[in-house]
C-alpha cells in the first residue's frame, strides 16, 4: 500500500494572476505559505483489473469495476487521473482532505498533486517536483477542465513560504528565506477561520477568466496591481518586517475584490467588519473568494475577542501552523516494525 499527503496553503498576494489567461500575456506573482491541513491518498493494488474508489468527503463509494463513467462526484480526479497516466492495472483507492470540499485552501489541487505523485511512485516514475505539479495541473485544468491557476499545485509539491512567478513558458519557485523569530512572530499573529458558504470557486474563476479575455480594464488593472503586491510582500518578509507585511495583505485585499463579481458578499464584509472592529489588522479570503477561509492578522491580545465575536456570526476558528514539507508518498511495504 501507499499512502500520499500533500499539505494545503493560504493564498497572500498576487493570485489570480497564475491564470494562464493571464500570464500568458503578463508575467505573473503570487506568494503563499503551505500549512499543517492536508490531503491524503491511499492506493493497493489489487489482484485483479477492477477499480474501487472511497471518498469520505463526498460520502461516496465506487464500487469494484473494470469500466466507470467518466464523472462520478468525488472520484473525478481517480477516474480521468487514471486514464492520463496510463495506469492500466486494478486498484483501490481512497481520497480524503482535513477540510470540507470548497475549503479555498486549495484542497483539489493539492489532492490531484498528492494523487499524481502516488501513482508515479507505484510506476516507478521518477519525476521531479516540476513535473508532478504540471501534470496535477494538466488533470485540473486541461482535462477536468476546472479553469483553475497554478499557484496551488506547486505549493502542495514544493511546501514552505514561497514566492511563484508565472511565466507563458514555465513556472519558477523561489523559496523566501525568514529569520526564526519573524516565523514566531508570523505564527502567533495569525489566525484562520472557517466561514463556510462557498461554491465551487469554478464560476468565480471563470468569471474572472471571462473579463480577462475581455481585457476588461478593472480586472487587468487590478491583477496588475496584485502582483505588484506580491513582490512588495516578498520584500517585507525578506526584510521581517510584518507590519508592512499586514498593510500589503489588507491593501491586496480591497484590490482583489475589484478583479471580479462574487469573490466578496454582504455576509463577508459583515465577518470582516466585525473582525476589524474587535481588533484584526488585516485580513483576506482565501483562494478564489466567495466562502470557504479567512484569514486574519492580529496582536495575540486580541485574538480571543476577535473569536468569540466571531463564533457569534457562526464562524468557527481553525487552529493551524505552518508547514515547510511539500507532498510525499510513503510506502508501506518497505516499513519495518520494531518490538
Amino acid at each position: 500500500m501507499f499512502i500520499g499527503r500533500a499539505p494545503l496553503r493560504i493564498s497572500f498576494a498576487g493570485g489570480g494572476t497564475d491564470l494562464e489567461e493571464y500570464h500568458n500575456k503578463f508575467d505573473g506573482y503570487a506568494i503563499s505559505s503551505t500549512i499543517n491541513k492536508y490531503t491524503y491518498v491511499m492506493a493497493k493494488l489489487r489482484n485483479d483489473d477492477r477499480l474501487q474508489g472511497f471518498s469520505p468527503d463526498f460520502a461516496s463509494h465506487l464500487p469494484p469495476k473494470k469500466h466507470h463513467p467518466k464523472s462520478v462526484q468525488g472520484h473525478e480526479i481517480v477516474l480521468e487521473g487514471l486514464r492520463e497516466l496510463k495506469f492500466k492495472k486494478g486498484i483501490d483507492m481512497y481520497l480524503a482532505t482535513d477540510v470540507e470540499p470548497n475549503s479555498g485552501l486549495g484542497a483539489s489541487s493539492s489532492l490531484t498533486a498528492n494523487f499524481v505523485n502516488v501513482i508515479t511512485s507505484i510506476q516507478k516514475k521518477k519525476l521531479d517536483k516540476y513535473k508532478i505539479a504540471m501534470n496535477a495541473y494538466h488533470i485540473g485544468h486541461n482535462v477536468l477542465k476546472w479553469g483553475i491557476g497554478k499557484q496551488d499545485e506547486f505549493a502542495a509539491v514544493y511546501g514552505g513560504f514561497n514566492l511563484l512567478k508565472f511565466t507563458k513558458k514555465k513556472v519558477y519557485v523561489y523559496p523566501i528565506s525568514i529569520k526564526k523569530s519573524t516565523q514566531k512572530e508570523l505564527q502567533e499573529k495569525s489566525l484562520l477561520f472557517h466561514i463556510g458558504n462557498r461554491k465551487h470557486s469554478e464560476g468565480i474563476l471563470k468569471s474572472q477568466i471571462g473579463d480577462i479575455k475581455k481585457s476588461n480594464k478593472k480586472t487587468i488593472e487590478s491583477l496588475h496591481k496584485a502582483k505588484e503586491l506580491a513582490l512588495e510582500m516578498r520584500d517585507s518578509l525578506k526584510m521581517n518586517d510584518l507590519t508592512k507585511f499586514s498593510q500589503i495583505l489588507k491593501t491586496g485585499w480591497e484590490v482583489k475584490k475589484n478583479y471580479t463579481q462574487g469573490i466578496t458578499n454582504p455576509r463577508i464584509e459583515n465577518i470582516s467588519n466585525k473582525a476589524i472592529t474587535n481588533g484584526a489588522t488585516s485580513l483576506k479570503v482565501t483562494g478564489a473568494g466567495g466562502g470557504g477561509h479567512l484569514y486574519v492578522f492580529a496582536e495575540p491580545r486580541y485574538h480571543m475577542k476577535i473569536t468569540k465575536a466571531l463564533q457569534k456570526l457562526g464562524v468557527q476558528k481553525v487552529n493551524f501552523e505552518y508547514e515547510n514539507s511539500g507532498s510525499a508518498v510513503f510506502d508501506l511495504n518497505n516499513l519495518k516494525t520494531t518490538k
